[in-house]
C-alpha cells in the first residue's frame, strides 16, 4: 500500500482514526499527572477537544477537499477546545488548516510543512512558551519532517519516521522540565499529540479504530420521558436553538428577520468564527430553520416543547445538575435580553457552597467545572450569551482553564476581560477588589493585582505512588499542596492540613479560611478550626462549606 497524495476523503479517514485512537488511550494519559492527585484530565480534555472537531469534519459537504476538511476540524476544536492542552490542540488544528490553505489534495512536502506552520501557530498562541510540554514536541517532529521529506516518496512512511521522532522528543521531556523528571513521567499533552500522530497513522494502514461508546449517549438511550398537561399558558411553545456554518457576517440583518418568529432571541457568531449560533422561543421552529438554511449548513439542531413538562431519569449526577442550570437559563431567558448593566461577572466553580459564595459576590453566572471537568471555549461564549453586562469578567479560576477563557474573548464582539485566577482563593481576592466606580481597565488592573495577596493551598489524596521534595507518598495518603509543591502528606487529614498551613503562614497572614470538600466530615473541620485557633490565637480561622469533590479543604490565607 502506497499513498503519493493525502485528498479529503484520506484526511477524514486519518483524523477520525486518530480521535478515537486518542479517546482509547485517554486514561493512560490522564495518569501522566505530574502531580499524583485525582484530577489529572489531558487525555480528557484532548479527546473532548478533538471530538467536537471530528463532528464538524462529519458534516462537510465537499468532503474530497483536503483544505475543507482541515478547516473544519479547526473550527471544531477551536469552540470545543477544554484546558491548556485542547487550546493547544486548536491552534495546532488551526495551524495546520492555514499551512494546506486552498488545497484539495496535499504531497509529502505540503504536508511537512503544515506541520511546520502547526507548530508556529501554537508557540504564537502561548504568551511563555515551556519546552519539554506538547509544544517541543510538535516543534522537533516538524523540524524533522522538512528536514526529511525529501528521503520519502511515500506518506505512510514518511508518518511512520515523523512518529518515530514524535516518541523520541516525548522520551526527551523529563529532561527538559524537572517536574517530570521528578516525577518520572512524560509530557501528557505530548503524548497526546503521539497518540493522534498513531492513530491517524494506523487509519491510514487500514486498521479501524472504534472508540469507546459515550457514556452520555448511552445513557440518554435508555432515558424514561413522561409528559405532563400541556401548559398553554406559554405564548410560545417551542424552544429552538441551531448553529450554522457560514461566512455570512450580517448578524443584525439576520435577528430582525429572525425576530418576528418569537422571542428570548439569542443570535452570536460570525465576526471570522464561520459559525452562527441562534437561540429563540418560537411557534414556528421550521420558519427558523428555513431561514437558517439559507445561509449555510444546519448542526447541533434542539427543539423542545417547552408546554410539556418532562422527566428524565437514568443520568449520572453531572448530568442532573447540568440539566438544572439549563432550566434555570432558560427561565432567564424568558425576559427580553438587554446589555442594561455596566459589569457583568462569570466564574468557574465546582460545588454549591463554592457557588454561593460567587454568586454573594455578585457574580452573574457561575460555569459548572475546576479540576476534574474544564470547560469548554463554547462553555464561556454561552456564559457570556447570559449576562446583561457592557463589560464581562471572566473569572477561570484554574490554571488550566484561562486559555480557554481568552480563546472565547477573542472570538466574542462583547468586551470581555480575563482575570488570570488560578485558583478560587484568587478569584474571591479578585472579586473583592472590585469598585463600580472605577473604569472596566482600571478594575481589570486591581482585580489581577489582587491575585498576589492570597496564598491558595489544597489537601487532597494521592492516587499513585511517588517521592517528592524528598517525601515518599503512597497511593491514598493525604497530601498538602500549594503552588507546585507538595508540602505535607500523612495519613490524617486534619493533620496534614494543620501542617501544610504552618509551612505557610507568615508575619504577614492575617486571615485563614478553610473550603470544606463535600466529602469532608462538619465535625473533623469544626476540631480543627479549634485547634488552629489555639495554635494562631491571633489569626482570624474560618471555614466555609464549599462542596468541592475530590479536594478535602480549599485553603485561602491572606
Amino acid at each position: 500500500m502506497r499513498i503519493e497524495r493525502l485528498d479529503g476523503i484520506l484526511l477524514k479517514k486519518a483524523i477520525n482514526g486518530a480521535v478515537n485512537y486518542l479517546i482509547l488511550n485517554k486514561d493512560q494519559i490522564n495518569a501522566l499527572n505530574v502531580f499524583p492527585v485525582p484530577d489529572g484530565d489531558t487525555g480528557t480534555n484532548m479527546s473532548l477537544t478533538a471530538k467536537s472537531s471530528l463532528k464538524q469534519v462529519g458534516l462537510v459537504e465537499n468532503e474530497k477537499s483536503a483544505y475543507e476538511i482541515a478547516k473544519a476540524a479547526a473550527r471544531g476544536s477551536l469552540m470545543g477546545a477544554r484546558g491548556n492542552s485542547g487550546v493547544i490542540l486548536s491552534q495546532l488544528l488551526r495551524g495546520f488548516s492555514e499551512g494546506i490553505n486552498g488545497l484539495d489534495e496535499v504531497c509529502i512536502e505540503e504536508l511537512a510543512l503544515a506541520f511546520k506552520k502547526a507548530s508556529e501557530t501554537t508557540y504564537n498562541a502561548v504568551m511563555k512558551p515551556t519546552e519539554g510540554t506538547i509544544l517541543t514536541v510538535g516543534r522537533e517532529t516538524a523540524d524533522f519532517s522538512v528536514k526529511n521529506y525529501k528521503n520519502y516518496h511515500d506518506i505512510l512512511e514518511f508518518l511512520k519516521a515523523c512518529i518515530e521522532e514524535a516518541n523520541k522528543s516525548l522520551d526527551k521531556t523529563p529532561e527538559l522540565l524537572k517536574v517530570l523528571k521528578d516525577a518520572g513521567v512524560v509530557d501528557a499533552g505530548g503524548k497526546g499529540l503521539v497518540t493522534l500522530l498513531e492513530g491517524a497513522y494506523k487509519a491510514l494502514m487500514g486498521e479501524e479504530i472504534i472508540g469507546e461508546e459515550d457514556d452520555v449517549m448511552k445513557k440518554k438511550a435508555q432515558k424514561e420521558i413522561n409528559f405532563g398537561p400541556a401548559d398553554e399558558s406559554i405564548k410560545y411553545g417551542y424552544c429552538t436553538e441551531f448553529i450554522i456554518n457560514t461566512d455570512y457576517e450580517d448578524i443584525e440583518s439576520f435577528k430582525s428577520k429572525l425576530a418576528p418568529l418569537g422571542d428570548c432571541l439569542l443570535v452570536v457568531g460570525g465576526a471570522g468564527t464561520g459559525l452562527i449560533k441562534v437561540h429563540v422561543h418560537t411557534n414556528h421552529p421550521g420558519k427558523a430553520l428555513e431561514y437558517a438554511v439559507e445561509l449555510g449548513g444546519l448542526q447541533d439542531i434542539k427543539i423542545d416543547n417547552m408546554r410539556y413538562q418532562h422527566r428524565e431519569v437514568l443520568f449520572n449526577e453531572q448530568e442532573v445538575e447540568n440539566a438544572r442550570q439549563m432550566e434555570q437559563s432558560q427561565e432567564e431567558a424568558k425576559e427580553d435580553f438587554a446589555i442594561d448593566k455596566d459589569y457583568s461577572f462569570i466564574a468557574v466553580s465546582m460545588g454549591d457552597g463554592m457557588s454561593d459564595v460567587f454568586n454573594s459576590l455578585g457574580v452573574d453566572y457561575i460555569v459548572e467545572g475546576g479540576q476534574t471537568m474544564n470547560p469548554s471555549t463554547e462553555d464561556f461564549l454561552n456564559a457570556v450569551d447570559k449576562v446583561r453586562g457592557n463589560d464581562v469578567f471572566i473569572i477561570p479560576n484554574n490554571s488550566n482553564i484561562i486559555l480557554a477563557a481568552e480563546q472565547a474573548q477573542k472570538l466574542s464582539e462583547r468586551n470581555i476581560h480575563v482575570i488570570p485566577s488560578k485558583s478560587v482563593p484568587q478569584g474571591i481576592s479578585a472579586l473583592l477588589a472590585f469598585n463600580s466606580e472605577l473604569n472596566a481597565d482600571e478594575n481589570k488592573s486591581n482585580m489581577t493585582d489582587a491575585l498576589e495577596l492570597v496564598v491558595s493551598a489544597q489537601v487532597t489524596y494521592a492516587v499513585r505512588d511517588t517521592q517528592m521534595n524528598g517525601k515518599d507518598i503512597t497511593t491514598g495518603d493525604i497530601i498538602g499542596l500549594s503552588g507546585k509543591e507538595i508540602l505535607s502528606c500523612g495519613k490524617d487529614v486534619n493533620d496534614v492540613t494543620k501542617e501544610l498551613i504552618e509551612s505557610l503562614v507568615n508575619d504577614e497572614i492575617s486571615m485563614i479560611t478553610l473550603y470544606r470538600g463535600e466529602d469532608t466530615q462538619e465535625e473533623l473541620s469544626e476540631k480543627l478550626v479549634e485547634e488552629l485557633q489555639e495554635e494562631y490565637s491571633d489569626l482570624d480561622i474560618d471555614v466555609i462549606y464549599g462542596g468541592q469533590p475530590l479536594y478535602y479543604y480549599i485553603i485561602s490565607l491572606e
